[in-house]
């Protein structure tokens, strides 16, 4: 008698966050990689839950002579997901200030704090924005972030320049000059 075939154990079942993510991914090889990864910057902003460095990783490994323009477009799609996402924050604090009755007035003098709970929060989120534009901080609790607490929309205007700018550039250069190996150091 001969021994049977071994079995193959069956695949292990990938999550759905994990699939959508391999399929952007799959994206960065095809004729509209371009405007995939505008597309994904822009909707990254707001809602989407994948990075838009799943395409520029592999867009910049495929084309490294290209990673200047790569990193260029994708910041300012970027940004201007941010400003969907900030104007989606901004109308969710509308609402939740009417429906809750949120008075942003309201004046906190305490701990040596004398300012209004609108000031405080406007005036001090738009460092963390900027922290959080450059760390792998997903971009969308970022921009809507910035719109509930009502940050300045020019300070949010900064913040997601510099911070994406940085982001973008350090990432596409990171992988231009280094190459494959160092996606074994980025986690995008």
């Amino acid at each position: 008698m001969t021994d049977p075939m071994p079995v193959a154990a069956p695949p292990a079942k990938l999550s759905w966050y994990r699939r959508l993510y391999l399929r952007v991914e799959a994206l960065s090889s095809t004729k509209h990689a371009v405007a995939a990864m505008l597309l994904v910057s822009v909707v990254d902003g707001s809602v989407f839950p994948i990075p838009p460095f799943a395409l520029l990783v592999p867009m910049v490994l495929a084309q490294p002579q290209k990673w200047f323009r790569y990193a260029l477009l994708g910041t300012v799609a970027s940004i201007f997901g941010g400003f969907i996402g900030y104007y989606l924050g901004d109308l969710l604090r509308q609402g939740a200030v009417s429906f809750l009755h949120i008075d942003l007035n309201m004046r906190i003098q305490r701990f040596g704090i004398d300012a209004t709970l609108g000031e405080l929060l406007g005036q001090n989120f738009w460092a963390l924005a900027l922290l959080c534009s450059v760390l792998p901080t997903p971009f969308k609790v970022v921009a809507i972030g910035s719109g509930m607490v009502g940050v300045p929309l020019d300070r949010f205007f900064l913040a997601a320049v510099l911070g994406r700018s940085v982001r973008f550039f350090a990432v596409s250069g990171v992988m231009r000059f280094f190459g494959p190996t160092a996606r074994k150091w980025l986690r995008v």
